[in-house]
């Protein structure tokens, strides 16, 4: 390998200039003064502009001033924050790190989304007046929470701390360039699983009796609500993007868990159609994203899979088993979830997702069982979650009728007056098949067995395919120049690009047990003065990433680039070797120089016609940035503390959803109970 000192400017490899934190801190403070004067008045029971927009909301969708007004706000703030995400993280791939955390525009719609999400969940708290559920906590002389406000407050508190730690974890250990750093799942994570709340929310609502969420128009409300919990697909982009910087299985595991969990959750809850609604939630959602995204010039956008066919898999199973049979319904439909509808989607990824996959067929085997298990422990988590929101809504003193009627209304206002009869016979066939209120054993390890259950085997199966050592080759490689010469490879400004030829050795490494083998070039935009003559990548047409296949060209263990790679400026090119079930091994063709960096891994890399390519861990290219000279034990300490902030927030998610569940037909808590009212206890 060739070494050498070039001098590049480079953005810096740690946590963020002192100026910026001040400047965070300010947009904080300055987005949580007016929440704080929102509970100062509502608490002196005064009015408020939040407040009256509240109740003038609730005459609207008839729903509490609690529910109503927060609810559309923590929408939108999601879909805010994902259009940011979605354009960070691309920007990240084509352009590199950042100058500084208030450098990248990405960040804003992050950065005031996150800060809208924590307040919304204080707002939702404050405003609570009226007919309270039979579950609050206390957070204030004068104010009960409904248990929804604090899942959303806690999901807030953990996205917001993920940036002050994001900066410190930067300083500690350098930058780590991948969506599934520590504390980027912090900021993600938080955000992702707000919605948690608002299904919680909407079934305390029907609890207190809303007329918004009785009826027909509330069940509906409610399986959207529920069926929000699948954005969670966050954690999917590198893999929509085509720089996944974990295993394969990994995209199994997530998207068998997240089927199983929503798609057999929102059945059960909502009745014949529920699979497919929810589908169409997660469909409008992708959509969106991509739309917004799309506006930005020259962003990669994210692909996504398509999950119709394991929600269509879930409608079939219930008609041949019904929810209401145990844990039939749910272990089922996850088995045929993770094995029918997984396959499905590696059909769809032959036409729609970008390099690195399709997959080998020869992998599936492995990726269909790791997805099966996951989406068994969805399906188990979703019955549990399920249980929760019905036992929560439950008003055994109230018939709540679903009728045709108001639908009816509709129609004939809209002069469709002729589907008025067709209507109600879908109506009626979708009435008689209501799954009723799931079976809720009391004895404790049997009530939230299945959630713990299920829960459990995501954690593990997670846990258990984390990247590993890479398998140990090395290639001979050769280049076939296009742009540039020998000398003018490596340089900071002039164009260089070669198509590369590998021969790997031994010679049947990239094909027993593949994954995936291919060439990525990105961040290559970064600095560069002139975008327009940049190679872009060979199917987004986009600058500064190219995804690149490495054809075999005959001779036994010999693969060429399908395009000319790039070996110059601010571009890092390697070729990458997934093997089964977790090594991730990068050939590494070219890096610049960086000064930031003050490792040896920061000085430059270039390769040279014939020379012989080691093998190293891919971490240890994509993210060179992170120092090498970190003691053990400091790592291990921050993987602990971030590890315990996590278990803590899904603590406190099922604790409040088993809280707010608790209590049967206890007698519905009004305002006027507030001051004098016990703590709930579980």
């Amino acid at each position: 390998m060739l070494y050498a000192q070039t001098e590049v400017p480079a953005p810096p490899a740690g946590g963020a200039a002192i100026g910026e934190v001040i400047i965070a801190f300010a947009i904080t403070l300055a987005a949580t003064l007016p929440t704080i004067w929102l509970m100062w008045r509502e608490t002196a029971g005064k009015p408020t502009a939040i407040g009256r927009l509240a109740d003038w909301v609730a005459t609207k969708d008839r729903l509490p001033r609690w529910v109503g007004l927060p609810s559309y706000a923590l929408v939108v703030s999601l879909l805010t924050a994902g259009f940011g995400v979605w354009w960070d993280v691309a920007l990240h791939m084509q352009n590199g790190r950042d100058e500084g955390p208030l450098a990248n525009p990405s960040h804003y719609p992050i950065f005031l989304a996150l800060l809208a999400i924590f307040n919304i969940g204080i707002i939702s708290a404050v405003l609570a007046k009226g007919e309270l559920p039979r579950r609050t906590i206390a957070i204030g002389p004068a104010i009960r929470a409904p248990l929804g406000s604090i899942v959303i407050i806690g999901a807030g508190v953990i996205a917001l701390a993920g940036f002050p730690s994001d900066d410190l974890w930067h300083r500690l250990f350098g930058q780590d360039v991948t969506e599934w750093g520590p504390t980027h799942v912090m900021m993600i994570g938080g955000a992702v699983t707000c919605v948690i709340g608002l299904a919680l929310l909407q079934a305390e609502a029907r609890q207190v009796g809303a007329a918004g969420a009785m009826g027909f128009g509330g069940r509906l409300r409610g399986a959207i609500m529920l069926s929000l919990c699948i954005v969670p697909f966050a954690f999917l982009m590198e893999f929509d993007l085509g720089v996944p910087q974990f295993p394969m299985a990994t995209q199994f595991i997530i998207v068998g868990f997240l089927a199983g969990w929503i798609f057999t959750g929102v059945r059960a809850y909502f009745g014949p159609g529920g699979a497919l609604l929810a589908w169409v939630v997660y469909l409008i959602a992708h959509l969106i994203l991509l739309g917004s995204t799309a506006l930005v010039d020259d962003v990669l956008l994210a692909r996504f899979l398509l999950l119709l066919p394991a929600a269509i898999l879930v409608e079939i199973v219930a008609l041949v088993v019904s929810p209401r049979r145990g844990l039939t319904f749910w272990i089922t439909s996850g088995v045929l979830i993770g094995t029918l509808g997984l396959a499905a989607e590696w059909v769809w990824s032959q036409f729609f997702m970008p390099l690195p996959q399709p997959i080998p067929g020869s992998a599936l085997p492995l990726m269909l069982a790791v997805g099966t298990a996951a989406a068994v422990g969805g399906g188990l988590l979703g019955s549990w979650h399920v249980r929760q929101l019905q036992d929560t809504a439950s008003r055994p003193d109230t018939d709540d009728e679903l009728t045709f009627d108001a639908i009816a209304d509709l129609l004939r206002r809209f002069k469709l007056t002729f589907l008025v009869g067709p209507g109600e016979s879908i109506f009626g066939y979708w009435k008689r098949g209501q799954t009723g209120t799931l079976n809720s054993n009391e004895i404790p390890w049997r009530r939230h067995g299945a959630g713990l259950l299920g829960m459990g085997l995501f954690i593990g199966l997670m846990a258990a395919y984390t990247p590993q050592d890479p398998i140990d080759f090395e290639a001979r490689v050769a280049l076939d120049y296009v742009d540039g010469a020998a000398e003018t490879c490596g340089t900071t400004t002039s164009k260089c690009t070669a198509f590369v030829t590998v021969d790997v050795e031994p010679v049947n490494i990239a094909e027993d047990g593949k994954i995936w083998f291919y060439a990525l070039a990105w961040q290559g935009r970064h600095r560069s003065a002139d975008v327009t003559t940049l190679p872009r990548d060979p199917i987004a047409d986009v600058p500064g990433i190219m995804r690149v296949e490495m054809v075999p060209t005959g001779v036994t263990g010999q693969y060429r680039s399908a395009e000319p790679l790039p070996l110059y400026g601010s571009w890092k090119t390697l070729v990458r070797l997934h093997t089964a079930p977790t090594n991730m091994s990068a050939l590494p063709l070219y890096a610049p120089d960086d000064p930031a960096i003050t490792a040896d891994k920061g000085r430059r890399i270039l390769v040279t016609d014939g020379q012989r390519v080691d093998a190293m861990t891919e971490p240890g290219f994509l993210q060179r940035e992170i120092k090498d000279d970190v003691p053990a034990w400091l790592w291990t300490a921050a993987y602990i503390v971030v590890g315990l902030f996590w278990l803590g927030l899904i603590a406190l998610y099922g604790w409040c959803l088993a809280a707010a569940a608790k209590g049967g037909a206890t007698p519905v808590r009004t305002d006027t109970d507030k001051p004098v009212a016990p703590p709930s206890k579980v």
